[in-house]
């Protein structure tokens, strides 16, 4: 068996995750190790409850079946997760290797960012004068902003120069906040731009820079701009950000080394450095020592490419959301998806799963039903499972199993592993398997999740308001009495009927009208209330009778029945057994509304000469009061039955 490691990380530093988990997957190569990655996309400044249905996809794996475990700790910046995940693997006895942020209990491999920071913060002091500088911060807790804004403080001191006049302001790493700040306090140009602006990611440098371009300043020119990281998005932004290369696919590698060695009972040390480069650009004026044009003209050569496949994607996920609105159930639903996934693999690749929890299922039902907000169903729905191409059968599985079905022949697996939610409401998750790439495709693959979300919302709506909307029109045709269909659903049922004969189409039908004899008498003599029970035993013994059609109460005493298939095949004969019927429950003598006296007569559609159903339930009542007649004939009076 293989060695199962699994990898936790918020997935917005697309690079980093990327970079850190192909180092990782570069290293597997060999050796006998799956990766299971587990990713979500939990923003800082939205809700309480949209972070709990993001951050749950943390909640599936069950450490105890894997053999160690690796943590983007700076990406889980929210609190509590991350010492919850620490706290699991300490209680399965498996080992932890972090990197961004330490525990006591998990091994740590990081760059060394001190000498990296130190390195970038004495290059714009010593090279470019700058005394007077804006930090822009990440979170007030995250350990690797505390850190570098703390080090551009010392070394500031060791310049000489006053670092308690240093504005931090912190962004919850989200670039939109940048951009207002910048704006509010810097857009009416009153006031005097700082002689740098250190951001402790590149994405909020590249969100610098775009909204000081937005005033009307330009970087270098008017402020140097730095960043942290060293994305290839930030290395080709136009000025290119002057930033530290933290190596983290060395970074993935070396983690793994550790950890595989700590599995096999070999001693490391706790804590692991590997060094950081400083990478300095256009941002704080200098001149790159990279090709810059080359990888901008590399790029601008995909822009066509990606444009396409951006254009690609929107179909294919516009077909998808098409595809699952047409089902009228969840059976059609399950259906229609499976179809859509089968016909366009472009981006869900070779091995994808849609996994669902029973409670979507039930939701379309009862409106009710309750979701789980934390961890999973021991038993889900694998609504879409896929191995190496192959669709297999596998409707309920384990949870605990993670995936459906997983090919035994292939090694060094790959499973990225994204929450289905509505806000805290769990749907389940998805798995995409052999593509380490796709958290790359950060944008397309948060994009996904989220539309997938949103369909799944939008289908469990519908379904159930369908149902619903079916459930109360079944309640407005429904005889609150006798609980068969009622006046108005046999008008609606009539009118269905007309225009099948306005069409000219072949069908064939009956009508039978029946009429309770001496209800009067019963509700004169013995009150309204045997009278009802009177109503009820005579339409029971007309459901018995004609079991496969049916049976409308169109007034107090009247009921009409429309036969098709069986029951029109066997109309005289049917007619004849609720005589018979009839005269054996009088034969027990029984109380009189337990008594049934029902006469009935029924009526053939007769295609080319009946215009419209009217003409049909006309000779049914003609029949039905012939019937009447002929008991009478027979000597049945009313003081004989009551």
């Amino acid at each position: 068996m293989p060695k199962k490691i699994a990898l936790f990380s918020c997935g917005w530093a697309f690079d980093l995750l990327h970079d850190y988990a192909r180092g990782v997957v570069k290293r597997m190569q060999g050796l006998d190790v799956d990766l299971y990655i587990f990713v979500c996309y939990p923003l800082y400044v939205e809700s309480e409850s949209l972070k709990i249905g993001e951050l749950n996809i943390f909640n599936l794996p069950f450490m105890e079946d894997f053999d160690g475990v690796l943590i983007l700790g700076n990406a889980i910046d929210h609190v509590g997760v991350y010492d919850e995940i620490i706290k699991r693997c300490k209680e399965a006895h498996i080992p932890v290797i972090s990197t961004g942020r330490r525990d006591e209990y998990a091994y740590f491999v990081g760059s060394d960012n001190y000498d990296g920071a130190k390195a970038l913060y004495t290059h714009v002091i010593e090279e470019h004068g700058v005394c007077n500088p804006l930090f822009i911060a990440g979170n007030e807790n995250n350990e690797d902003s505390n850190m570098r804004y703390e080090t551009l403080c010392e070394v500031m001191r060791d310049h000489g120069l006053d670092d308690s006049a240093v504005e931090v302001f912190y962004t919850m790493w989200e670039p939109k906040l940048t951009i207002d700040y910048l704006h509010e306090k810097y857009g009416d140009r009153n006031v005097p731009l700082p002689d740098a602006i250190i951001c402790a990611n590149d994405t909020l440098a590249i969100a610098t820079c775009l909204a000081l371009e937005e005033i009307g300043y330009e970087v270098p020119s008017d402020t140097i701009v730095t960043g942290y990281d060293n994305d290839y998005s930030a290395e080709i932004f136009n000025p290119s950000i002057t930033s530290v290369d933290q190596r983290y696919d060395d970074l993935g590698a070396y983690a793994l080394r550790i950890l595989l060695d700590v599995i096999d009972g070999n001693k490391r040390n706790k804590e692991v450095y590997i060094g950081s480069e400083l990478f300095a650009s256009e941002s704080c004026g200098c001149a790159c020592l990279r090709d810059l044009d080359y990888l901008r003209r590399e790029h601008g050569k995909r822009v066509f490419y990606d444009r396409m496949m951006t254009t690609l994607f929107e179909r294919n996920v516009t077909m998808i959301e098409g595809e699952a609105m047409k089902g009228m159930s969840y059976e059609e639903f399950e259906t229609n998806l499976r179809r859509a996934f089968k016909s366009n693999k472009s981006f869900i690749g070779e091995t994808f799963h849609l996994i669902l929890e029973p409670s979507f299922r039930k939701s379309l039902t009862n409106l009710d039903t309750k979701f789980r907000t934390h961890g999973y169903s021991r038993v889900m729905d694998a609504v879409f499972s896929m191995e190496n191409g192959n669709i297999t059968s596998d409707p309920e599985f384990e949870s605990r199993k993670l995936i459906p079905s997983i090919d035994p022949s292939l090694r060094n697996r790959v499973f990225v592993f994204v929450p289905i939610h509505e806000v805290t409401k769990n749907y389940g998750y998805m798995v995409f398997g052999d593509n380490v790439d796709i958290i790359g495709n950060g944008n397309h693959l948060y994009e996904f999740i989220t539309r997938i979300d949103v369909i799944l919302s939008k289908v469990r709506q519908n379904i159930s308001l369908r149902i619903l909307n079916k459930k109360l029109v079944e309640l407005t045709e429904t005889d609150a009495l006798t609980k068969v269909k009622n006046r108005q659903a046999y008008a609606a049922k009539e009118s269905e009927l007309n225009s099948i004969i306005r069409s000219g189409a072949r069908i064939e039908f009956a009508i039978g009208v029946f009429d309770i004899n001496f209800l009067k008498t019963i509700n004169d003599e013995y009150g309204h209330e045997a009278g009802d029970a009177y109503i009820v035993n005579c339409c029971r013994l007309l459901c018995r009778v004609f079991r496969n059609s049916p049976v409308y109460r169109i007034g107090g005493d009247e009921f009409a029945i429309l036969l098709t298939g069986d029951d029109y095949e066997n109309r005289e004969k049917l007619l004849d057994e609720a005589d018979r019927k009839m005269a054996e429950i009088a034969r027990t003598d029984p109380p009189p509304e337990e008594r049934v006296w029902v006469a009935g007569g029924i009526g053939v559609y007769e295609r080319g000469s009946d215009n419209k159903v009217a003409e049909v339930f006309s000779r049914a009542d003609s029949a039905m009061y012939e019937h009447k007649m002929r008991m009478k004939e027979k000597g049945y009076e009313i003081s004989d039955k009551i």
